[in-house]
């Protein structure tokens, strides 16, 4: 089945404004816990300012500390509902590469809206599981690094079985880790601690020495329940 990212992304945006149209006014600057020191508003300011910097081409440090800062700051006096209404606007840009040729190398952008989608939703306390579609996609591209690592680490093969019916991995592995589809995601992408992901259902195994494979970008210090 072929995916159209640009459409993954465009339904994520959707959802989130939407999200933040929907709660009130005073929500936007509840603080997102996945993402500490960011408000609501500053997570739909850093989504906007990505779509801003494609339009402007300002890709100089993209996806790096410094540049994600600098879209918060630019806009922190900016509503949230014009914040809005401005991503809806500069988004087409950067969703017709998502759903070009091109778009599988700048795929990191899909996985980040919907990875902010989660913040927010963290937020604001309205969890959701994640959309068919998007989890199709995601799931095997958020553990091919994982599976590629405890192999060259010489670590018995692991089997990922979500409670939603995904396998992935070797059929034969040795060791089965039952998750959620949405906890494995967050935990990949650092919104669980190691201590979270060591509870998760290893069948009985030892996980430790599968931690320092698991995250793509590090655990978090302190453990979070959305």
């Amino acid at each position: 089945m072929s995916i159209d990212l640009g459409q993954l992304y465009a339904a994520s945006r959707h959802r989130i404004t939407d999200l933040v149209m929907s709660s009130p006014a005073h929500a936007q600057d509840t603080g997102c816990p996945a993402t500490p020191g960011w408000s609501v508003h500053d997570v739909v300011a850093h989504l906007r300012g990505i779509a801003e910097d494609v339009r402007t081409g300002n890709l100089e440090g993209v996806a790096t500390d410094p540049w994600t800062a600098a879209q918060v700051e630019r806009h922190r006096s900016t509503a949230t509902v014009d914040l809005l209404a401005q991503w809806a606007d500069d988004a087409p840009l950067l969703e017709s590469i998502l759903s070009s040729p091109k778009g599988a190398a700048v795929g990191r952008a899909v996985v980040d809206v919907h990875a902010h989608e989660g913040d927010v939703r963290g937020g604001l306390g309205r969890p959701a599981p994640l959309p068919d579609e998007f989890a199709t996609w995601v799931m095997p591209a958020i553990t091919e690094q994982f599976f590629t690592a405890i192999t060259a680490a010489g670590l018995p093969a692991v089997r990922i079985v979500t409670a939603e019916g995904d396998h992935l991995g070797q059929e034969s592995a040795p060791i089965s880790l039952g998750v959620s589809r949405v906890e494995l995601l967050r935990a990949v992408l650092g919104r669980r601690s190691a201590a979270q992901v060591m509870s998760y259902d290893w069948g009985g195994a030892d996980a430790s020495p599968y931690l320092t494979h698991f995250f793509i970008f590090g655990p978090r210090d302190t453990d979070l329940v959305e």
